[in-house]
Protein backbone atom coordinates (compact mmCIF):
# COMPACT_ATOMS: atom_id res chain seq x y z
CA UNK A 1 0.00 0.00 0.00
CA UNK A 2 1.03 3.82 -0.69
CA UNK A 3 -0.13 6.97 0.51
CA UNK A 4 -2.28 7.43 -1.77
CA UNK A 5 -4.33 4.10 -1.03
CA UNK A 6 -4.57 4.62 2.39
CA UNK A 7 -5.87 8.46 1.91
CA UNK A 8 -8.74 5.91 -0.40
CA UNK A 9 -9.34 4.08 2.39
CA UNK A 10 -9.87 6.28 4.75
CA UNK A 11 -12.38 8.50 2.47
CA UNK A 12 -14.74 4.68 2.22
CA UNK A 13 -14.55 4.70 6.01
CA UNK A 14 -15.80 7.83 6.20
CA UNK A 15 -18.23 7.35 3.71
CA UNK A 16 -19.78 4.81 5.37
CA UNK A 17 -19.77 6.34 8.31
CA UNK A 18 -21.89 9.00 7.34
CA UNK A 19 -19.32 11.98 7.49
CA UNK A 20 -20.70 13.09 4.18
CA UNK A 21 -24.30 13.20 4.37
CA UNK A 22 -25.35 16.81 4.95
CA UNK A 23 -28.91 16.94 5.56
CA UNK A 24 -29.96 20.03 7.17
CA UNK A 25 -28.90 22.60 4.23
CA UNK A 26 -29.38 23.23 0.94
CA UNK A 27 -27.29 25.34 -1.64
CA UNK A 28 -27.19 28.70 -1.33
CA UNK A 29 -29.50 30.62 -3.53
CA UNK A 30 -27.02 32.57 -5.57
CA UNK A 31 -25.71 32.75 -9.04
CA UNK A 32 -23.22 30.26 -10.60
CA UNK A 33 -19.33 31.59 -9.29
CA UNK A 34 -17.36 29.50 -12.04
CA UNK A 35 -13.67 28.81 -11.91
CA UNK A 36 -13.24 28.90 -15.59
CA UNK A 37 -14.59 32.48 -15.73
CA UNK A 38 -12.13 33.93 -12.86
CA UNK A 39 -9.24 32.42 -14.40
CA UNK A 40 -9.46 33.57 -17.24
CA UNK A 41 -10.55 36.71 -16.52
CA UNK A 42 -7.47 37.42 -14.30
CA UNK A 43 -4.91 35.97 -16.50
CA UNK A 44 -5.56 39.07 -18.71
CA UNK A 45 -4.13 41.16 -15.68
CA UNK A 46 -2.42 39.08 -13.99
CA UNK A 47 -1.49 35.02 -12.53
CA UNK A 48 -4.09 33.33 -11.31
CA UNK A 49 -3.47 32.19 -7.98
CA UNK A 50 -6.19 29.27 -6.11
CA UNK A 51 -4.78 29.66 -2.12
CA UNK A 52 -5.68 26.69 -0.29
CA UNK A 53 -7.17 26.30 3.06
CA UNK A 54 -4.71 23.51 4.61
CA UNK A 55 -4.81 23.08 8.38
CA UNK A 56 -2.50 20.29 7.88
CA UNK A 57 -0.27 17.83 5.49
CA UNK A 58 1.37 14.62 6.26
CA UNK A 59 4.49 16.41 5.17
CA UNK A 60 4.63 19.80 6.60
CA UNK A 61 2.06 18.94 9.51
CA UNK A 62 0.34 21.56 11.57
CA UNK A 63 0.29 24.39 8.83
CA UNK A 64 -2.92 26.71 10.80
CA UNK A 65 -1.54 27.19 13.89
CA UNK A 66 -3.63 29.57 16.06
CA UNK A 67 -5.08 31.49 12.99
CA UNK A 68 -8.82 31.08 11.80
CA UNK A 69 -9.86 29.62 8.78
CA UNK A 70 -12.18 32.77 8.01
CA UNK A 71 -9.75 34.76 8.89
CA UNK A 72 -7.44 33.30 6.25
CA UNK A 73 -10.38 32.86 3.79
CA UNK A 74 -10.82 36.90 4.23
CA UNK A 75 -6.94 37.38 3.81
CA UNK A 76 -6.54 35.40 0.65
CA UNK A 77 -10.26 37.04 -0.87
CA UNK A 78 -8.52 40.75 0.52
CA UNK A 79 -4.72 39.71 -1.55
CA UNK A 80 -6.52 38.79 -5.08
CA UNK A 81 -7.04 35.26 -4.83
CA UNK A 82 -9.40 34.45 -7.64
CA UNK A 83 -10.57 31.00 -5.82
CA UNK A 84 -10.17 29.07 -2.45
CA UNK A 85 -9.54 25.98 -2.50
CA UNK A 86 -10.47 23.78 0.89
CA UNK A 87 -9.67 20.41 2.16
CA UNK A 88 -12.33 18.87 3.73
CA UNK A 89 -10.36 15.84 4.90
CA UNK A 90 -10.18 15.52 8.58
CA UNK A 91 -7.59 13.02 9.36
CA UNK A 92 -4.64 13.77 7.39
CA UNK A 93 -4.97 17.24 6.76
CA UNK A 94 -7.41 18.39 9.61
CA UNK A 95 -9.70 19.74 6.85
CA UNK A 96 -13.52 20.01 7.49
CA UNK A 97 -16.92 19.93 5.85
CA UNK A 98 -17.58 23.19 8.14
CA UNK A 99 -14.24 25.06 6.77
CA UNK A 100 -16.07 24.61 3.21
CA UNK A 101 -19.24 26.60 4.36
CA UNK A 102 -17.71 29.03 5.63
CA UNK A 103 -15.57 29.79 2.99
CA UNK A 104 -18.47 29.61 0.56
CA UNK A 105 -19.53 32.28 2.22
CA UNK A 106 -17.41 34.85 0.70
CA UNK A 107 -17.38 35.97 -2.80
CA UNK A 108 -14.91 33.61 -4.23
CA UNK A 109 -15.21 30.25 -6.10
CA UNK A 110 -14.35 27.48 -3.55
CA UNK A 111 -13.27 24.08 -4.80
CA UNK A 112 -14.14 21.04 -2.45
CA UNK A 113 -10.79 18.87 -1.78
CA UNK A 114 -11.01 15.35 -0.63
CA UNK A 115 -10.31 11.68 -2.14
CA UNK A 116 -13.61 11.44 -3.55
CA UNK A 117 -14.99 7.77 -4.45
CA UNK A 118 -18.92 8.51 -4.85
CA UNK A 119 -21.38 10.59 -5.40
CA UNK A 120 -22.42 11.65 -1.59
CA UNK A 121 -19.64 13.79 -1.32
CA UNK A 122 -20.30 15.90 -4.61
CA UNK A 123 -23.98 16.26 -2.95
CA UNK A 124 -22.18 17.90 0.49
CA UNK A 125 -19.88 20.19 -1.45
CA UNK A 126 -23.50 21.22 -3.39
CA UNK A 127 -25.37 21.41 -0.36
CA UNK A 128 -22.38 23.73 1.66
CA UNK A 129 -22.05 25.94 -1.23
CA UNK A 130 -18.74 24.84 -3.33
CA UNK A 131 -18.41 25.67 -6.63
CA UNK A 132 -15.94 23.13 -7.86
CA UNK A 133 -14.61 20.11 -6.83
CA UNK A 134 -11.74 17.81 -7.10
CA UNK A 135 -12.03 14.49 -8.36
CA UNK A 136 -8.27 12.59 -8.93
CA UNK A 137 -7.69 10.43 -11.90
CA UNK A 138 -5.69 7.89 -10.22
CA UNK A 139 -8.43 6.50 -7.39
CA UNK A 140 -10.60 5.75 -10.34
CA UNK A 141 -7.97 4.06 -12.18
CA UNK A 142 -7.50 2.02 -9.00
CA UNK A 143 -10.99 1.00 -8.83
CA UNK A 144 -11.61 2.69 -5.68
CA UNK A 145 -14.89 5.13 -6.89
CA UNK A 146 -18.21 3.64 -6.44
CA UNK A 147 -18.88 4.87 -10.03
CA UNK A 148 -16.96 5.39 -13.09
CA UNK A 149 -15.53 8.70 -13.78
CA UNK A 150 -17.28 9.74 -16.45
CA UNK A 151 -20.68 9.03 -14.28
CA UNK A 152 -18.93 11.18 -11.50
CA UNK A 153 -18.41 14.27 -13.44
CA UNK A 154 -21.86 13.69 -14.77
CA UNK A 155 -23.07 14.00 -11.27
CA UNK A 156 -21.03 17.17 -10.82
CA UNK A 157 -22.16 18.87 -13.46
CA UNK A 158 -25.75 18.34 -12.73
CA UNK A 159 -25.49 19.57 -9.23
CA UNK A 160 -23.93 22.88 -10.69
CA UNK A 161 -20.22 21.91 -9.43
CA UNK A 162 -17.01 22.75 -11.85
CA UNK A 163 -15.15 19.72 -11.85
CA UNK A 164 -10.90 19.72 -11.35
CA UNK A 165 -9.41 16.78 -12.50
CA UNK A 166 -6.24 15.87 -10.92
CA UNK A 167 -3.69 13.87 -13.11
CA UNK A 168 0.27 13.15 -12.42
CA UNK A 169 1.52 11.60 -15.58
CA UNK A 170 1.31 12.29 -19.40
CA UNK A 171 -0.81 9.42 -19.95
CA UNK A 172 -3.52 10.72 -17.65
CA UNK A 173 -3.00 14.04 -19.29
CA UNK A 174 -4.43 12.79 -22.02
CA UNK A 175 -7.00 10.92 -21.12
CA UNK A 176 -7.85 13.88 -19.19
CA UNK A 177 -8.36 15.63 -22.16
CA UNK A 178 -10.69 13.62 -23.38
CA UNK A 179 -13.10 13.95 -20.11
CA UNK A 180 -16.21 16.40 -20.00
CA UNK A 181 -14.29 18.13 -17.23
CA UNK A 182 -14.04 21.75 -17.44
CA UNK A 183 -10.32 21.73 -15.79
CA UNK A 184 -7.41 19.73 -15.47
CA UNK A 185 -4.83 19.96 -12.58
CA UNK A 186 -1.28 18.35 -13.17
CA UNK A 187 0.04 17.32 -9.28
CA UNK A 188 3.79 17.65 -8.57
CA UNK A 189 3.43 15.58 -5.84
CA UNK A 190 3.29 12.22 -6.31
CA UNK A 191 0.41 11.12 -4.34
CA UNK A 192 1.72 7.61 -3.99
CA UNK A 193 5.28 8.89 -2.32
CA UNK A 194 4.28 12.54 -1.37
CA UNK A 195 7.41 13.53 -2.83
CA UNK A 196 7.19 16.92 -4.69
CA UNK A 197 8.56 17.64 -8.54
CA UNK A 198 8.41 20.65 -9.86
CA UNK A 199 10.37 19.98 -13.21
CA UNK A 200 7.11 16.65 -13.99
CA UNK A 201 4.45 18.99 -14.73
CA UNK A 202 6.71 21.52 -16.70
CA UNK A 203 8.07 18.69 -19.45
CA UNK A 204 4.12 17.30 -19.14
CA UNK A 205 3.09 21.03 -20.20
CA UNK A 206 5.82 21.52 -22.62
CA UNK A 207 5.94 17.79 -24.49
CA UNK A 208 2.37 16.86 -24.47
CA UNK A 209 0.00 18.02 -26.60
CA UNK A 210 -2.90 19.68 -25.49
CA UNK A 211 -5.65 22.53 -26.14
CA UNK A 212 -7.17 25.54 -24.73
CA UNK A 213 -10.72 23.99 -24.37
CA UNK A 214 -9.58 23.20 -20.93
CA UNK A 215 -8.32 25.39 -18.28
CA UNK A 216 -4.81 23.38 -17.08
CA UNK A 217 -3.77 24.07 -13.40
CA UNK A 218 -0.69 23.56 -11.51
CA UNK A 219 -0.98 21.57 -8.40
CA UNK A 220 1.52 21.73 -5.09
CA UNK A 221 5.05 22.53 -4.66
CA UNK A 222 5.07 26.72 -5.47
CA UNK A 223 6.08 28.97 -4.15
CA UNK A 224 8.16 31.48 -5.47
CA UNK A 225 7.63 34.15 -8.26
CA UNK A 226 10.06 32.38 -10.32
CA UNK A 227 8.26 29.22 -10.04
CA UNK A 228 4.98 30.93 -11.40
CA UNK A 229 6.95 32.27 -14.19
CA UNK A 230 7.91 28.92 -14.95
CA UNK A 231 4.41 27.30 -14.76
CA UNK A 232 2.64 29.90 -16.51
CA UNK A 233 5.43 30.02 -19.62
CA UNK A 234 4.91 26.04 -19.75
CA UNK A 235 1.15 26.31 -19.78
CA UNK A 236 -0.69 26.37 -16.58
CA UNK A 237 -3.38 29.16 -16.58
CA UNK A 238 -3.91 28.33 -12.95
CA UNK A 239 -2.00 27.93 -9.78
CA UNK A 240 -2.73 26.19 -6.68
CA UNK A 241 -0.99 27.41 -3.65
CA UNK A 242 -1.07 25.75 -0.29
CA UNK A 243 1.50 25.10 2.27
CA UNK A 244 3.60 28.26 0.86
CA UNK A 245 1.11 30.60 1.50
CA UNK A 246 0.04 28.92 4.99
CA UNK A 247 3.57 28.97 6.37
CA UNK A 248 4.00 32.62 5.07
CA UNK A 249 4.59 35.06 8.28
CA UNK A 250 2.43 37.60 5.80
CA UNK A 251 -0.15 35.59 3.91
CA UNK A 252 -1.68 38.17 1.84
CA UNK A 253 2.01 39.79 0.91
CA UNK A 254 3.07 36.40 0.02
CA UNK A 255 -0.03 35.83 -2.21
CA UNK A 256 0.04 39.65 -3.97
CA UNK A 257 3.77 38.88 -4.80
CA UNK A 258 2.57 35.56 -6.73
CA UNK A 259 -0.14 37.46 -8.30
CA UNK A 260 2.57 40.02 -9.48
CA UNK A 261 5.01 37.58 -10.84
Amino acid sequence: MDHLDRFAQAARTRIEAGYYRVRSRKRPERGPRSFVRAIRIRNAEGNAIIAELKPASPTAGDLLGDRKIEQLARLYRAGGAVGLSVLTEPEHFRGSLENLRAAAELELPVLMKDFVLDPVQLEACARLGGDGVLLILGLFLRGYAAVKLEEMIAHAHALGLEVLLEVSSPEEFQMAQRTEAEMIGLNSRDLASLEVDLERTIAILERTPHDDAKVIWALSGISSPGEVRRLRAAGAEALLVGTALMRAEDPRRRLEELIRA
